[in-house]
């Protein structure tokens, strides 16, 4: 059994802010809110300075109330040499983390933005790199929704990668003492990871290629918002957020 203070501090110190009040996020008519989105790209389409560019997301304001949004970056783990900046209704540069007061934009109930641009630059850097994006009702600091956004710059193409392998179902969600999780690998080294909201990597099960599923125990980790990611080759393929109860 978990203990209560476990919960408590998982609940006040990492889920603080993770439900939002009335502020979602969509991209290609997926919901993302409190999510994590994988951000893949060629690391040889994006050689010096070039950055690799991520939008599409619609942040909507789906309460009946107006709110003063702004936004909000937080360096997870990121790798050194990288640079990353992001644009909301202003580009910002990559010292900046919080979009500034005259650009916090004012959102009627039901309206929506799409004007969110990601940019991130590998300058030769493989591997993962974890950013949070956060967008805050400015008059309640509690209303938030977020995303984690991993971006991965590999050698090879998500094309290549994504014919072999998939992440598919986690069943039971939310969970309890084991989770199944449900996929395809048909070639290659392959494993299980799951991550905190921190990204820390919690547990880390080795598949086999051809195999279908895989139960994992869950029992000791603390109560809370977890992502079970795929990994391919040594390439994050996909990932599912996992809620631990």
């Amino acid at each position: 059994m978990k203990k209560i203070f476990l919960l408590s501090i998982i609940a006040l110190a990492s889920l603080r802010g993770v439900f939002a009040e009335g502020i979602t996020i969509t991209k290609d008519a997926t919901d993302y809110t409190n999510g994590s989105f994988s951000a893949w790209f060629d690391i040889s389409d994006f050689p010096g300075n070039n950055a690799f560019t991520l939008n599409g997301f619609i942040i909507k304001n789906t309460s009946t109330t107006p709110k003063t949004i702004r936004m909000i970056r937080q360096e997870v783990s990121v790798l050194p040499l990288t640079e990353n900046y992001f644009c909301w209704t202003a580009c910002y540069s990559p010292a900046t983390d919080t979009s500034e007061v005259i650009d916090n934009l004012v959102m009627a109930p039901d309206a929506v933005f799409t004007g969110v641009f990601l940019d991130y630059k590998p300058s030769g850097q493989l591997g993962e790199s974890l950013i949070r994006y956060i967008f805050q009702n400015v008059a309640d600091l509690n209303d938030t929704a977020s995303i984690l956004v991993r971006y991965n710059a590999s050698a090879t193409s998500i094309k290549e990668i994504s014919s072999t392998a998939k992440l598919n179902a986690l069943f039971p969600n939310p969970a309890n003492n084991n989770v199944t999780v449900n996929y395809a690998v048909n070639q290659g080294s392959a494993s299980l990871e799951i991550k905190n909201l921190l990204g820390q990597v919690q547990r880390v099960t080795p598949i086999v290629a051809g195999s279908k599923s895989a139960n994992l125990p869950i029992a000791d980790l603390p109560s809370g918002i977890y992502f079970v990611s795929l990994k391919s080759n040594g390439n994050i393929i996909d990932t599912k957020r996992l809620v631990v109860n």
